[in-house]
């Protein structure tokens, strides 16, 4: 039942889809002026550095190899990246998969040039670890995400699984590209979904989900992404404080989980 007072912005197919499913894909959330926006300024500081962002930040070199980089927690440093992540009508289709305002954890920037590796099947409330409520993730395209340039895949549902743990003697979870899931479930089938740009892929915190590589040789796949949780949500790693309003405000009731959690105390707070 919704909590909410505010107009649903999904419809009720969209709804019905990511609750049977896991997922659903919304499209024009965001205005072409915005992703434009969004495209530039995430170039603008990849090639000319620190002046963009209103404090300092760093890129994180996932994959050096293969030149694959992610800006993690854009929304800490510059006004702009927290407005895109806590954009209207992102928050009123978050709103309408919850069924109560949404609270943001993380936000993150993938470039994914031609040759890049893809990312492993996961679940990402594995590193979340947010409860009673699993979190949500908003997955908007800057590029046409397809199979050739590593688009993502997922296992319809999922999400109603729990969370896979590995195996305690196995580290290669750790390493991008490599999934944490394994051995993978025979009877789970990953199927692609390819976003077209400016759209919006939303999926639950549950479900399995990878990318593959891209095989282009001229065509990058850069996505925004936020992660979110319910607002009746009470715990995260700490990884992922400062938990944040839809008005752009601090939520300390929101603890910081700092051992436990589904996989053990060896799993607790790696970063997504």
């Amino acid at each position: 039942m919704r909590t909410i007072s505010t107009p649903s912005i999904l419809s009720t197919e969209q709804i019905r889809q990511f609750q049977e499913q896991g997922f659903c894909l919304a499209e024009n959330l965001y205005s072409k002026e915005e992703i434009e926006a969004i495209e530039a300024f995430f170039e603008e500081y990849k090639h000319n550095g620190q002046r963009v962002y209103d404090r300092e930040m760093t890129f994180e070199e996932i994959d050096p190899k293969e030149r694959q980089l992610r800006a993690m927690h854009p929304h800490r440093y510059n006004q702009q990246a927290l407005g895109w992540a806590l954009q209207a009508k992102v928050v009123a289709a978050l709103s309408d998969l919850l069924g109560s305002p949404p609270l943001l954890a993380q936000t993150m920037y993938y470039f994914k040039p031609p040759g890049a590796r893809g990312q492993g099947m996961h679940q990402d409330n594995f590193y979340l670890l947010a409860a009673p409520h699993t979190c949500i993730a908003a997955w908007t395209a800057i590029d046409d995400a397809v199979v050739d340039n590593g688009c993502l895949y997922v296992v319809p549902g999922s999400h109603r699984k729990d969370i896979f743990c590995p195996n305690s003697d196995q580290e290669a979870w750790k390493e991008y590209g490599d999934s944490h899931i394994r051995p993978f479930p025979r009877d789970m089938k990953p199927v692609s979904v390819e976003v077209p740009r400016g759209a919006t892929l939303f999926f639950g915190g549950n479900l399995i989900h990878g990318s593959g590589p891209n095989r282009t040789k001229a065509t990058s796949r850069r996505t925004f992404i936020g992660h979110y949780i319910d607002e009746a949500s009470d715990k995260i790693a700490r990884f992922y404080q400062p938990i944040i309003d839809a008005k752009g405000n601090a939520v300390p009731r929101v603890e910081s989980v700092t051992g436990g959690g589904p996989c053990g105390d060896g799993w607790l707070g790696t970063p997504h």
